[in-house]
């Protein structure tokens, strides 16, 4: 978490570089015209004089278009960022998932509810193949400080239990990291890097210890405040068959006050819904 986001480094360094080239063509451009302006300074002194106006315009104009090449570059730079939060969907349509206390919508609240909630066999695999996600799952829960745990590898994926376990008509809340940084401090993505890419219609997959298989596919994939209480609103429990994927997003925002250094703006949020299977749909209900 104390790692820039990569792609957010590699923007600003495209920007420092597109600077550097664009300010060194112009001093090349401005050289070329002094010195084919030099080479006639025993010419006639008003074409020289006409040269030397020409050199210094040439100069302006060609340092004027670097800066603003440079300032659009910036600018293009920081709003690719923040187009990067998702929004297919909202968070006020996520949460309008039926909670079995029938407080279903958004709501505040500090810490996860828990809640008596259906317990299955485990997920041990989660697959996401539209954003070459393939990772272990592991079993994480609340810390001391009430605040959900994270894992402590950039590979893994936390399921929550707290929440329900996949398949048991309820909530099943997972979380990675979005990126990682090395021993070496060397920022890399983390297995939820690109979890924000995923879009409405998109399938998840669920491995469980027993070997079963359920598929989920995407309904909502928004971002909103890391401090906004309706975070932990999606982790609560359901009447629907669904997963909840949490991850950080937005920008880093430096704070040494806190044990990792800081803290990322957004959470990004996707909810799926579980697809039955045509064998399971056509299996009658029992009286």
């Amino acid at each position: 978490m104390k790692a820039i986001r990569v792609l957010g480094r590699k923007r600003f360094l495209l920007a420092s570089v597109t600077i550097g080239v664009a300010s060194v063509a112009a001093l090349f451009l401005a050289i070329v015209v002094i010195v084919s302006g030099a080479a006639s300074v025993k010419a006639v002194r008003v074409l020289d004089g006409k040269r030397r106006v020409l050199a210094g315009a040439s100069i302006g104009v060609a340092s004027a278009m670097a800066l603003v090449f440079a300032v659009v570059v910036i600018v293009s730079s920081a709003v690719s960022d923040d187009l990067g939060l998702p929004s297919d969907g909202s968070l006020a349509d996520i949460l309008e998932e039926d909670s079995p206390s029938g407080n279903g919508g958004v709501v505040g609240a500090d810490e996860p509810e828990l809640v008596s909630v259906p317990q299955g066999p485990l997920p041990v695999r989660v697959d996401i193949r539209g954003i070459f996600i393939d990772a272990p799952v592991i079993t994480l829960g609340v810390g001391d400080d009430t605040i959900p745990e994270v894992p402590q590898r950039p590979d893994q994926i936390a399921w929550y239990n707290f929440s329900a376990t996949p398949g048991q008509k309820s909530n099943a809340v997972f979380s990675g990291h979005v990126d990682w940084q090395t021993s070496r401090g060397d920022p890399i993505p983390g297995v939820f890097y690109r979890l924000r890419e995923l879009r409405i219609g998109d399938t998840v997959t669920v491995t469980l210890e027993n070997d079963e298989v359920l598929e989920y596919r995407v309904t909502g994939n928004v971002a909103t405040s890391y401090d906004d209480p309706n975070v932990i609103r999606s982790m609560d429990p359901t009447v629907r068959d669904v997963i909840t994927l949490i991850t950080c997003g937005g920008s880093w925002e430096y704070d040494p006050a806190k044990d990792n250094g800081g803290n990322y703006s957004h959470r990004v949020i996707v909810r799926a819904e579980r697809v039955q299977s045509a064998a399971a749909a056509a299996v009658p209900a029992t009286s």
